[in-house]
């Protein structure tokens, strides 16, 4: 397959001056990277597979060299605050390069750029410590911007060091705020600065092969990825959820370690507090708070992993108006993940209208699981989705229920099997799903069960974490008209991946391992011919969310693979459905219209994207200070008077009253749709009778 060099070893000493370097920074001398052939043969290995593999089968050449280039640069300064506009200059001599480098594994570019990156990084930090030796106070009335990403490249030295002095003040001044004196606070961020220099002079070349890998991937799409032998090892643990902790997936964002998703039955989950996009700041450890800001991902996971039943305490930054954002902190056990846990879970919600009450049977599904084990060894009756949800089904039906709601809120995704399981129970036959593959073979996915557990209405509730196979259960139901779709457009990730472990595709034995590929190679559809990529799953009846849908979602990633639509199949939509669907609507709309609650809601989600919107700050210390509070108390004031006008008392949790008022919603068009088909039957009963008359 490939001729692989194992006896030639190019040594690439990088060119830094030594006088960057000061006395306190001996220890940070950083390594030495070397071109070794086995990670010549890994980058061969990464682009034969990809190239192949992956479902654009896009080959690398001199127009992708541009791009991966750019996804380089952009994975070491995502902020623009490391490298000048003449080093982005400087590396435009390697645009029709690093094709080249993919094919031969020649990798001396992309060390050349990574050593100009640490090179500013040394420089810049450096600059920003004698920066933080002259603050003595918060007196400026600057502002600092602290979302730059749209920016340039900045050319001028002396603006770059403007922007260095209004980060480091902001970052002390975060600190002091926070509740540290002045000279911890300085203390506290050197050591930032110092760990973060520490950390990138410690990369090695397997470190940058990493990072240079990853944006080969990302230029085909955001879901497909390499992982090192040590990264492919954590993703095993997480996944089969042996390991204890808090049953978070966390990324890097930033500086940040930022929060993917919960699992569901996780401490986290259980626990509630901390929510997706929230940011990880601090750790505690002997009861002494390690700043973690600026850590590689890897070892905040060790930090925050433990035995099981010992308690862990996270300092964590909230997503929403994140510039000036108060942090909060919490202690969690740490626990193993059992399906159990993660399992669905259901109620009855009994709704009076007028002098009849309707039980409406909700079920919330938190992800599509299945016990593999069980499975194998089987058992006719393993644990998954689709039979947890056909027990408890046919337990409402022998309690008595009017209607069904199906929560998939959170739900972001799973196995295709449950997917297709969980569709078959609530409609009679059909095609589910259509996948379409990278040489336009198509395969339909049919439903897997016959006949149907429920014939009552059906609801299905999705917000804006949605995605994958929560997509194709609702988009099912939507299409064939079984039930409406309530809540938020979905995330709209419509492809599908394959991980690729890379010994097993490998003729040569590496004794650290090669590492896994995940990649993307097929797309899915709905029965109607269209896609969910991008677009995701338009909601019937739409509900005010406080998800952000700029920020959440595919459509919001780079490189993502087009939305598009094939022929569409033939199946059969319930016509009773369709002719109730605007009355249903319209009932809505009129209901929306004179609920308070929502209307207060909706002014809630205005201020916070407002809010969210912001991404200046005020460096000064009194100015700063009374924003936060002004707003706090502005924003406390205001939900106290209206949860009061709507009759709650002070203590009511916002979060609660925000929580009932959509599902209430929910429960509003359940109890129309229940009322439409009692009147179709109604009418169906009459008009046999006076036939038969």
């Amino acid at each position: 397959m490939f001729k692989i060099i194992k006896s030639t070893i190019l040594i690439c000493i990088l060119s830094v001056p030594f006088n960057v370097y000061t006395d306190s920074n001996q220890d940070n001398v950083p390594k030495i990277l070397e071109l070794n052939a086995e990670d010549e043969y890994l980058t061969r290995l990464v682009t034969a597979i990809s190239e192949r593999a992956h479902y654009v089968q896009s080959s690398v050449n001199n127009e992708s060299s541009i791009k991966i280039l750019n996804e380089y640069i952009d994975r070491l300064d995502q902020n623009k605050m490391y490298f000048s506009q003449s080093d982005i200059i400087y590396f435009q001599r390697y645009k029709y390069q690093l094709d080249d480098s993919l094919r031969d594994g020649q990798l001396r570019p992309i060390f050349d750029m990574f050593s100009t990156y640490r090179l500013r990084v040394q420089q810049r930090l450096d600059y920003a410590m004698d920066v933080i030796n002259e603050i003595n106070g918060f007196e400026s009335d600057d502002e600092y911007r602290f979302r730059n990403n749209k920016d340039k490249w900045k050319h001028d030295e002396n603006i770059i060091n403007k922007e260095w002095v209004k980060k480091t003040t902001n970052d002390l001044l975060s600190l002091v705020i926070a509740g540290q004196d002045l000279e911890t606070a300085k203390e506290t961020l050197r050591k930032r600065y110092l760990r973060y220099i520490k950390r990138i002079n410690e990369y090695d070349e397997q470190d940058v092969l990493n990072i240079f890998l990853n944006a080969y991937m990302s230029h085909l799409d955001p879901h497909s990825s390499y992982l090192n032998p040590s990264e492919a090892e954590e993703y095993e643990i997480q996944t089969s959820l042996s390991y204890q902790g808090i049953g978070a997936r966390l990324q890097t964002n930033d500086d940040f370690i930022q929060i993917v998703d919960l699992i569901p039955g996780g401490p986290a989950f259980k626990d509630g507090t901390i929510k997706p996009l929230d940011k990880i700041i601090g750790v505690y450890d002997n009861n002494q708070l390690i700043d973690v800001i600026g850590w590689d991902v890897n070892e905040v996971v060790k930090l925050i992993r433990g035995p099981k039943g010992s308690i862990v305490t996270l300092k964590m930054l909230p997503s929403s108006q994140e510039g000036d954002a108060i942090p909060y902190e919490i202690a969690l056990t740490r626990d193993e993940i059992s399906l159990e846990e993660q399992a669905a879970s259901s109620f009855i919600k009994t709704i009076t209208e007028g002098d009849v009450e309707y039980q409406i049977g909700v079920i919330k599904v938190p992800g599509f699981y299945q016990d593999y084990s069980a499975r194998r060894r089987g058992d006719k009756d393993f644990k998954s989705t689709t039979s947890d949800v056909r027990r408890i089904v046919n337990e409402f039906k022998d309690i008595g229920i009017n209607g069904l709601v199906i929560d998939l809120r959170g739900n972001s995704g799973g196995l295709l099997d449950e997917a297709t399981g969980l569709t078959g129970l609530f409609i009679d036959e059909g095609p589910v799903v259509q996948l379409k593959d990278m040489d336009d073979n198509i395969e339909i996915i049919d439903d897997p069960i016959p006949g149907t557990v429920y014939d009552g209405p059906i609801s299905v509730v999705i917000d804006r974490f949605s995605a994958s196979a929560s997509e194709i259960f609702a988009a099912a139901i939507q299409d064939y008209s079984r039930g409406l779709v309530i809540g938020q457009k979905s995330f709209g990730k419509g492809s599908v991946q394959n991980l690729y472990p890379l010994d097993r595709y490998s003729r040569y034995k590496s004794e650290k391992g090669f590492g896994q590929l995940t990649l993307t190679i097929a797309k899915y559809y709905r029965v109607n011919g269209s896609g969910t990529q991008n677009k995701g799953v338009i909601p019937d009846i739409i509900l005010p969310s406080f998800i952000n849908e700029t920020l959440v979602g595919e459509e919001n990633k780079d490189n993502t693979l087009p939305w598009d639509k094939i022929l569409p199949l033939n199946y059969s939509k319930d016509s009773r459905l369709e002719g109730s669907k605007n009355i249903i609507a319209n009932n809505h709309e009129l209901r929306k219209k004179e609920n308070v609650a929502i209307q207060y809601i909706n002014d809630e989600i205005e201020y916070f994207d407002k809010e969210s919107s912001i991404d200046l700050i005020s460096l000064n210390y009194e100015k700063r200070l009374e924003r936060r509070n002004s707003r706090n108390d502005e924003l406390e004031a205001r939900r106290n008077k209206m949860l009061l006008e709507l009759g709650y008392n002070n203590e009511y949790d916002f979060d609660e009253f925000r929580d009932e008022t959509i599902l209430n919603q929910v429960y509003s068009v359940m109890v129309d749709m229940i009322l439409q088909k009692n009147h179709r039957t109604s009418s169906s009963l009459s008009k046999n009778l006076q036939d038969q008359t």
